[in-house]
């Protein structure tokens, strides 16, 4: 679910929990665990009360593993 929930924000930029939740038919509760989780790890960052983006180190992680990928 991590990976699912780090992939949308790489596709759609700043999205908040409900969203996330209901296009990837995940429970809200595991969406804002996962956001909250990440947000401390570095990964995502907060841009404001329940909207999440993935940081700028993990976005060119992204970018350098679709440039490898193909």
């Amino acid at each position: 679910q991590t990976e699912k929930v780090t992939r949308y924000l790489f596709l759609n930029g700043n999205s908040d929990n409900k969203t996330i939740a209901n296009d990837l038919e995940i429970i809200s509760h595991n969406v804002r665990r996962i956001t909250g989780t990440m947000t401390h790890k570095n990964s995502f960052v907060r841009i404001s009360k329940g909207v999440y983006n993935l940081s700028e180190s993990k976005r060119e992680e992204y970018k350098e593993l679709i440039k490898e990928v193909g």
